[in-house]
């Protein structure tokens, strides 16, 4: 195993997953990134789901810090950075898992609750953390961002809610990398198509009844490769894009989606 992160501190937001079959993409990161040499500091809302994280890397013979903080709090996201100052001294690395979605359908039926989670979560989350960590990175002179998006913000499906938190996540994104790179701080969005992972896949089994297996059957053929994504090629992207290998990267909005949007056309 390559220690492209060795001794650099991250923090892994969405560490953890919901419940479901098979390994979400906030777990498989936190893993990745303590096997290839990080000083790890994650985060979640539910701790007992960060808890399981922390119990896969330390089966491994790692170790990691946890922290129970929701994102769409700033004072939550605040504490974070400070914890992880606190225990390493600096902060090298921010990689944003969180995100939810839901089924929204036609635009009369949204309901308000759903559409401020939505933003609250997806979008301010994303600024909260962004806005805590980068004094931190600002005073190193160096860091790095990565905020996890979805193909989604580009293709015509009934989530208007979280088409739009996604499509906005971009170019949020997009505007830190330039803001920031006068700090030596990169910012890329890591940008996902169909991933096989719990939230993918329960949430439509719960809604509409169908099998998970054909729900599987059904994404693959959708995927110009003919199959999903695993959450382990996420992991791997996102360790990439952290470590020095991608030291001249930043402001990019990185499909990770099989071709899924060479259909859509965007």
């Amino acid at each position: 195993m390559s220690q492209r992160l060795k001794d650099k501190v991250a923090i892994v937001a969405g560490a953890g997953q919901r419940e479901g079959e098979g390994l979400g993409n906030g777990r498989a990161t936190a893993v990745q990134f303590a096997r290839e040499g990080a000083r790890l500091v994650m985060a979640n809302r539910s701790l007992a789901s960060l808890e399981e994280t922390r119990k896969q890397i330390e089966s491994e013979g790692f170790s990691a810090i946890c922290i129970q903080a929701d994102v769409s709090k700033e004072a939550d996201c605040a504490n974070l950075m400070a914890e992880a100052v606190k225990a390493y001294g600096r902060i090298d690395i921010l990689h944003n898992n969180v995100g939810i979605g839901g089924m929204e359908g036609d635009t009369v039926n949204i309901e308000q609750q759903m559409w401020d989670d939505m933003m609250n979560i997806n979008l301010r989350g994303a600024m909260f953390l962004s806005k805590h960590v980068l004094p931190i990175m600002r005073s190193q002179k160096s860091g790095c961002i990565t905020h996890v998006g979805s193909t989604g913000a580009y293709m015509s499906l009934p989530l208007i809610a979280y088409r739009l938190s996604k499509s906005a996540l971009n170019e949020f994104t997009r505007w830190l990398a330039y803001e920031n790179a006068p700090h030596n701080i990169r910012c890329n969005m890591l940008m996902l198509g169909f991933i096989d992972t719990p939230m993918a896949i329960e949430g439509y089994h719960a809604a509409t009844g169908t099998p998970r297996d054909e729900l599987r059957k059904q994404r693959d053929k959708t995927v110009p490769m003919g199959r999903m994504g695993s959450p382990w090629e996420t992991a791997k992207v996102a360790a990439f894009l952290a470590s020095d290998e991608a030291s001249y990267i930043t402001g990019a909005v990185l499909p990770m989606d099989g071709g899924l949007l060479t259909r859509v056309g965007a």
